[in-house]
């Protein structure tokens, strides 16, 4: 989706749809009540968000418009348009802007776990309802990518992780376009099972997931890996859509902001892979 097509009656779509699956049974807070009457233009709509830039490996940076709406359990939830696959190309999401650090031996971590479920429950739920009404999200845009064989593909292999579907069949489809061999995982375990399985050449793992997140992951292949005496070490990507201190990708050999733009992941998988002469 390009930002002209963020017509008036898209926005008032995809909100409808939000607030619904938000505040089922409720009147939304007065900061998720926005006004539509006056808007016209796609510019209209594009004031009503905040942009937030990210800056990402190589000194690049990413811009996000969101609109921070909340759910019925958590105030911080937003809308979000996302640039996705190529520069110019724009997708909806929604960001649970939920990745507090908080350590496991909190008193306070199982109720947020918890929390962090209810908000991906919403999320998914928010989703597919825009799917299913037209409004493009990560798995729309991506269904529009050619898939590749496997047998067309005699690269390098990636194990590519991601709890979101839509993510991570973009990412396979863009790295078999480009000739590398992958291997998909839906979380941390199942990553961790197939990273023992198939010694993948590189891994690409989503850092927020529900359970196992991608650090925990990320450190147990390292334990793992280090039981193979003489073995070469396998570079994993850890990638997020949140701010997330570097300090947390200690175990990982580099990190990358979602959603994945074509020629960055392209670069960052390269570069780890300094023996792909293709």
């Amino acid at each position: 989706m390009k930002l002209t097509d963020l017509t008036p009656e898209l926005f008032r779509k995809a909100l409808a749809l939000y607030l619904d699956r938000a505040y089922p049974g409720m009147q939304p807070p007065q900061r998720a009540r926005i006004d539509t009457s006056a808007l016209v233009t796609p510019q209209d709509v594009l004031g009503l968000f905040v942009r937030e830039e990210r800056a990402v490996s190589g000194g690049e940076a990413a811009s996000h418009y969101v609109l921070r709406l909340g759910n019925s359990r958590y105030p911080h939830m937003k809308l979000a348009l996302m640039e996705f696959l190529e520069p110019g190309e724009w997708m909806w999401a929604v960001d649970t802007h939920d990745r507090a650090p908080i350590a496991p031996d909190s008193p306070e971590y199982q109720k947020w776990q918890e929390l962090r479920l209810h908000n991906l429950r919403v999320k998914a739920e928010v989703e597919a309802a825009w799917r299913k009404n037209g409004v493009p999200t990560a798995r729309v845009v991506q269904r529009k990518l050619a898939m590749v064989g496997e047998d067309r593909c005699s690269g390098p292999v990636v194990l590519v992780v991601d709890d979101e579907r839509g993510m991570r069949t973009a990412a396979v489809k863009l790295l078999r376009a480009d000739g590398y061999r992958t291997i998909e995982a839906s979380s941390g375990m199942e990553a961790i099972e197939k990273f023992v399985h198939d010694r993948p050449d590189l891994v690409l793992m989503d850092y927020e997931m529900p359970g196992m997140d991608g650090e925990e992951a990320c450190r147990r292949m390292r334990e793992i890996a280090a039981s193979g005496e003489g073995e070469r070490r396998t570079p994993i990507l850890l990638a997020t859509a949140g701010m997330v201190p570097l300090q947390e990708f200690s175990m990982a050999d580099g990190y990358m902001v979602k959603p994945y733009q074509r020629t960055l992941l392209l670069s960052f998988v390269k570069h780890q892979l300094p023996w792909d002469k293709r």
